[in-house]
């Protein structure tokens, strides 16, 4: 079997990572499979095998990407910017709903709690109590949205 250059071995590994970025925010983790990613890319399952060995490395791939979506969504520069910009983002924003709705999966609840805390410019006490308001409100309304 002739070996596959290292450009086009690039190429499927981005086309894997975007069609699993696709499934993940469009039918939710469930349907992240190795079968399922590789019916879509229109690609053998051998191939997602020879570039990611189990979901989990799949995942690592996705997780900046994911981070990314979260990120660019959300103001940091108050507990209550944070807030507003969650609920607003819950409202607005399609692929940040399935994000948050798939980052359970990828992200400790030990690491997301002071990670988010870090990351907003405020009273670590006030950053706390506003996100756990983010979090209610994303439990209660998200569905309303999807």
């Amino acid at each position: 079997m002739p070996r596959v250059s290292q450009k086009e071995s690039e190429k499927t590994r981005l086309k894997i990572i975007d069609v699993a970025l696709e499934l993940l925010l469009s039918q939710g983790l469930e349907a992240l499979t190795f079968t399922n990613i590789a019916t879509k890319a229109e690609i053998g399952r051998s191939s997602i095998n020879g570039h990611f060995k189990k979901k989990h490395d799949l995942l690592d791939a996705l997780r900046p990407q994911l981070i990314d979506i979260v990120n660019s969504a959300l103001d940091y520069s108050s507990a209550h910017n944070f807030y507003q910009s969650w609920v607003l983002a819950i409202q607005t924003n399609t692929k940040f709903r399935h994000t948050i709705a798939n980052m359970e999966s990828l992200v400790s609840k030990e690491m997301g709690l002071p990670g988010l805390i870090k990351l907003i410019d405020d009273d670590p006490k006030q950053s706390e109590k506003y996100i756990y308001m983010a979090i209610g409100y994303a439990v209660i309304n998200i569905a309303n949205y999807n």
